[in-house]
């Protein structure tokens, strides 16, 4: 993460308070709740590169939402992730959060994300490069020139290059991520500035290999201590074998590919940008984009640390038996595409007694994506440096047991309005609807046909597989509310309410479950009082959240009590299958920026919540036949704290700034039976910047001040346990934050 990215959030945050807070009772009831441009999502501690994924109190998974001119910058969420195509930096004009009032009715979920606009020419030649360096070896480079052309016209042209070995380099690789883009975009203004118009494309090729993974002894009472030495964030836990073997899901043949390869993802993009403002102050706006993008993906996680016992059938590559700590993982290769048109247009503008605010809009997206996941198994010693190992004299196991398969198209037609009424100097009101026909058709391999189960070595080719067609239709809505009165001058009561309802898309045909047809609806409330003035901007209110018919495919774990497939009988099954269930997290939030003195800028922001999974049960046959039941319903969510603490100081004098963040997270469960926690931690960063001149400004910033380890992950053989005392100086593995990284920037302004 650059100094540049982590200066451009704050600094946006705070100018946005600084500006709130010399309006008056009637304008400083802003549609932007307070609170929402404070939230540093491209401040990463797991990823430099990344914008990181802000929880409401629902699980987080995947990745954070980005938008690009208007619109996303992936139609989906998933597979060709949004962040392979983008990246932060001076290609830019901006780059901000959305927060989920504006979320709800763009794109119909409740959540956090990025969006940003491309940067256009303007009326004079500006060019800017940004260079930064860590001391673990990563080196990124980002530049951008644009021009005016004459008579309106004008070009700009950007490129962008990062070389990250990683903190715990690889022998595998010489990049754990490579990226490359190049940008340029011609664009026209005319009519004195009231009509701009730009045509942008970018080619972009990312490569990715995601190992931040590392063993470490659970004690048993949330803390964790090093295993056999092993050094988190900084030693390596992954083979040096630089092929992967898999069983195409899609040919049912032994396929071999270079591990860079089989990570890299390449993307075209197209934006078409229109914007004009009549005389009237009615202004349209039109977006369209197409994507063409593939994506190769090939991602371990880890599952349970096992003991490697005589006759066990564990071997080095050499034929010499092994006994010990046995690292498992699971590999999914996954080959997908996305094809895709999105166009909007809006319409928007103010009464004539500049009361109401309105903005009316229509969307039509298009896309065309499929994917072919093919899955293995395969172990390792659990230790630094490890050694690859055979199972039965073979580098994979439990092929394809699950797999993933779709190709389809989704059609998305969609319209949504929403006003700003200044009712009085005292009241203002805010309001929107979204309506959505979706209509998803294609074909998957689901549990339609008997013949579509998964199991050991399945193929699309196999004799028995029938690809299903499927095509449904289905109507999303989704609505939002808001309002707030002001008591005093600058002091009132807010609240706001919205929800939103989906249905399953086109990815949620890939698994052998046909994924349900009943809506998935999130309702979120929040409501308090907010004061601002000269020196804060604060609010404090109830927040409450649920989710009803939400998806999640666990990674179970279970004991065998008989021979399945290459597994014998005692060793553990990695068990997946799709479950629906709901949630429901009640909490507080006080969010506050203070300056108490010219130059000085406080953020803290103070949660607490009580994240709870309901009606969930599930009931597992596993490859032995064996069937059991589990209740999850009233536990805590994991990987999700209950407080969580932000503090955020920055001071500028002369032309120096320095700042701190801190976060704080409390413990988080481990298993969903609630019996194992990880104790809480803190997620630092720090930093000076220096202007030289016009030209030329300086920026030095520390990653994980205070090193904590940030252990995290989950126990797939802990899962379904009730009694924690077989887990205490447990061996296991999982993720970890960046170590303490420091990091240079240089940056220059033509």
């Amino acid at each position: 993460m650059t100094l540049q990215r982590v200066l451009t959030t704050i600094l946006l945050g705070i100018t946005t308070s600084i500006s709130a807070m010399s309006q008056d009772a009637v304008t400083d009831t802003t549609k932007k709740a307070s609170g929402d441009s404070n939230r540093n999502v491209l401040m990463n501690a797991s990823s430099a590169s990344q914008p990181r994924q802000i929880s409401l109190g629902l699980p987080i998974s995947g990745y954070a939402y980005i938008f690009e001119d208007g619109l996303p910058v992936s139609y989906y969420n998933y597979q060709v992730y949004p962040y392979k195509s983008w990246h932060n930096g001076v290609s830019h004009e901006s780059v901000q959060t959305m927060g989920p009032q504006d979320m709800v009715l763009k794109y119909g979920v409740i959540t956090y994300s990025v969006d940003s606009k491309s940067k256009l020419a303007g009326d004079k030649l500006e060019g800017k490069v940004n260079y930064s360096l860590n001391h673990f070896g990563r080196h990124m480079v980002d530049a951008n020139v644009s021009t005016p052309l004459g008579k309106g016209w004008g070009i700009s042209v950007g490129t962008y290059h990062n070389y990250d070995p990683g903190s715990n380099h690889l022998d595998m690789t010489k990049l754990q991520e490579s990226a490359h883009f190049y940008k340029a975009a011609i664009s026209k203004t005319w009519n004195e500035g009231r009509g701009k118009a730009g045509l942008i494309y970018q080619f972009s090729r990312f490569k990715e290999i995601n190992e931040n993974y590392g063993p470490f002894i659970f004690v048993g009472d949330g803390s964790v201590r090093k295993y056999e030495g092993f050094k988190l964030g900084t030693d390596q836990y992954r083979p040096a074998n630089s092929r992967i073997k898999y069983l195409d899901v899609a040919t049912g043949k032994m396929v071999e590919d270079d591990i860079d390869d089989a990570n890299t993802s390449k993307v075209h993009h197209v934006n078409f940008v229109l914007d004009y403002l009549w005389s009237s102050g009615v202004k349209l706006s039109v977006h369209s984009k197409f994507k063409h993008g593939q994506s190769l993906r090939s991602n371990t996680t880890v599952m349970g640390v096992s003991d490697a016992l005589p006759g066990s059938g564990y071997t080095y590559e050499d034929g010499a038996a092994y006994q010990g700590k046995v690292q498992t993982r699971r590999m999914l290769h996954f080959d997908g595409f996305e094809h895709s048109w999105m166009t909007n247009a809006a319409l928007s503008g103010k009464s004539k007694d500049l009361r109401h605010n309105w903005r009316a809009e229509v969307d039509y997206w298009l896309n065309h994506a499929g994917i072919n996941t093919s899955m293995y198994l395969f172990a390792h010693e659990a230790k630094k440096d490890p050694k690859l190992l055979l199972l039965n004299g073979n580098e994979g196991f439990s092929y394809n047991s699950y797999a993933e398969f779709y190709n389809g198209h989704e059609h998305k037609v969609f319209g949504l309005v929403s006003d700003e009424w200044n009712v009085s100097s005292r009241l203002w009101l805010y309001g929107g609807v979204r309506l959505e026909y979706l209509n998803v058709r294609g074909l998957a391999a689901n549990d339609m046909n008997e013949g579509n189960a998964r199991h050991v070595g399945f193929s699309l080719a196999d004799a028995g597989v029938v690809k299903n067609h499927f095509s449904n239709h289905h109507f999303n809505s989704a609505f939002i509310g808001s309002l707030r009165f002001a008591l005093l001058h600058g002091f009132g009561l807010q609240a706001e309410y919205s929800s939103a309802t989906i249905h399953s898309q086109l990815f949620h045909y890939g698994t052998s479950t046909y994924p349900t047809q009943k809506g998935m609806t999130t309702n979120y409330f929040r409501g308090g009082i907010y004061w601002k003035n000269k020196w804060i901007d604060l609010t404090s209110q109830l927040t409450h959240i649920t989710m009803s018919n939400s998806q999640e495919r666990p990674n179970l774990s279970h004991v065998l009590t008989k021979d399945a497939g290459d597994l014998k009988a005692g060793m553990s099954e990695s068990y997946t299958k799709t479950y629906f269930y709901d949630i429901a997290t009640i909490g507080w939030l006080t969010d506050a920026v203070v300056t108490p003195v010219k130059g000085l800028s406080i953020h803290v922001m103070f949660t607490i919540r009580d994240p709870k999974y309901k009606n969930y049960t599930i009931t597992p046959t596993f490859s032995d036949g064996v069937t059991e039941t589990y209740d999850f319903t009233n536990k805590t969510i994991t990987a999700l704290s209950k407080t969580e603490l932000e503090i955020e100081p920055s001071y500028r004098f002369g032309n120096w700034r320095v700042w701190l963040s801190a976060r704080y997270f409390s413990k988080q469960y481990i298993n969903k039976t609630n019996t194992l926690y990880f104790n809480g931690r803190w997620e630092t960063f720090g930093g000076v910047d220096f202007k030289l001149n016009s030209h030329v400004s300086f920026a030095a910033s520390v990653v994980n001040i205070l090193n904590q380890k940030g252990a995290s992950g989950t126990i797939a053989s802990a899962d379904l346990i009730t009694d924690p005392t077989q887990y205490k100086n447990y061996v296991m593995a999982g993720t970890f934050i960046r170590p303490f990284t420091f990091e240079f920037t240089t940056k220059l302004n033509l």
